[in-house]
């Protein structure tokens, strides 16, 4: 599929096609993050991030990238990886080191892995799962680049602090309900 059928399939409601695609990016998603400190599961967490936030951009009409779409989510998981670099006050080197790097990477294109298509009907349900609040905040943060001060007065919040706490629970409220899932499919499929 192009880049164009891809954006048209999430938009149609055929995700898991388009995600299928999408996750040839991960050998290079986790080479990214691993070599920058992080685990495998860091780094599958933050695929997981990026192909929600590329999923809700598509649906927004007329929502296009100029580049590749495979070279914008290594540019979102980049970019939320340099994020949970900082927030976490992780080695300097690291952050230096990813700041610098290209968006685009080195990334590979025909290495299909059809095993990981029931991955994203999970993402996308443990995504819907996630109560609206935590779904509107993490789409007014990631897709609609709202800053935490303009969150936590939509919200009601104290201030950004308590904006910033919140979209790590409901990132952390996402991630356990896909790892739920996850674990659940796999004792299933092995009994």
């Amino acid at each position: 599929m192009t880049d164009t059928e891809l954006l048209e399939a999430m938009r149609q409601g055929r995700a898991e096609q388009a995600f299928t695609q999408l996750y040839r990016q991960l050998p290079d998603v986790m080479t990214m993050v691993r070599t920058h400190g992080g685990t495998r599961t860091a780094a599958r967490d933050l695929f997981q991030d990026a192909l929600v936030i590329i999923h809700e951009k598509a649906q927004s009409p007329g929502w296009m990238i100029s580049g590749s779409l495979a070279a914008y989510l290594y540019g979102v998981c980049r970019n939320l990886w340099l994020a949970e670099l900082r927030a976490k006050g992780r080695d300097e080197k690291h952050i230096h080191a990813l700041a610098s790097q290209p968006d685009s990477g080195q990334l590979t294109t025909d290495n299909a892995d059809t095993d990981n298509e029931p991955l994203t009907q999970l993402a996308e349900r443990a995504f819907a799962t996630l109560g609206e609040k935590c779904r509107e905040l993490l789409t007014r943060f990631y897709l609609n680049n709202e800053s935490l001060a303009v969150i936590a007065q939509a919200f009601g919040y104290a201030g950004e602090g308590a904006a910033k706490t919140r979209k790590y629970k409901c990132l952390g409220q996402a991630r356990e309900r896909y790892r739920a899932m996850l674990s659940h499919q796999t004792s299933h499929s092995h009994a």
